[in-house]
């Protein structure tokens, strides 16, 4: 009885510190994301370097019309911040759905700026220190 009892008491502070780490991580990803999209907004390419994963990549499809898929990779996606040709808008981000497991996550957003407005999910990884940084976004892009 008294192992049993135990047992519950150790199972139920696993379960709270579960809790605890993942809002913990929620709130630390929700910080990532609105980092990225304000240094975006900010045309800060020195910040946006420190939120973005080595590997990471936009995935732009069939934007305003398009038929294509254009891919961007971080030095790629960095360029064109620093020639402004992306960026420069002040946007609103509302986060519409986060999922997370370990060390991984997807967040569904919409960032609505004065001229466009973009549902993008985007995607996360936990580096061994807990910093969450961008992998991938892939925004669905339209005109207000």
């Amino acid at each position: 009885m008294k192992n049993a009892f135990l047992t519950t008491i150790l199972l139920t502070m696993a379960q709270i510190s579960g809790i605890t780490q993942n809002s913990s991580d929620i709130k630390n990803i929700s910080e990532a994301v609105h980092s990225f999209a304000q240094a975006g907004d900010q045309q800060d390419a020195d910040r946006l370097d420190t939120i973005l994963h080595p590997q990471f990549r936009a995935v732009v499809h069939r934007a305003f019309g398009s038929a294509d898929m254009k891919l961007m990779d971080k030095a790629t996606y960095l360029q064109s911040i620093r020639d402004k040709k992306i960026g420069g808008d002040t946007r609103e981000v509302h986060l519409l759905q986060v999922d997370m497991s370990n060390n991984i996550a997807t967040v569904k957003a919409i960032f609505q700026g004065k001229k466009l407005r973009f549902i993008t999910y985007i995607s996360l990884v936990k580096l061994a220190n807990g910093t969450w940084l961008v992998v991938d976004d892939m925004p669905d892009i339209e005109k207000v």
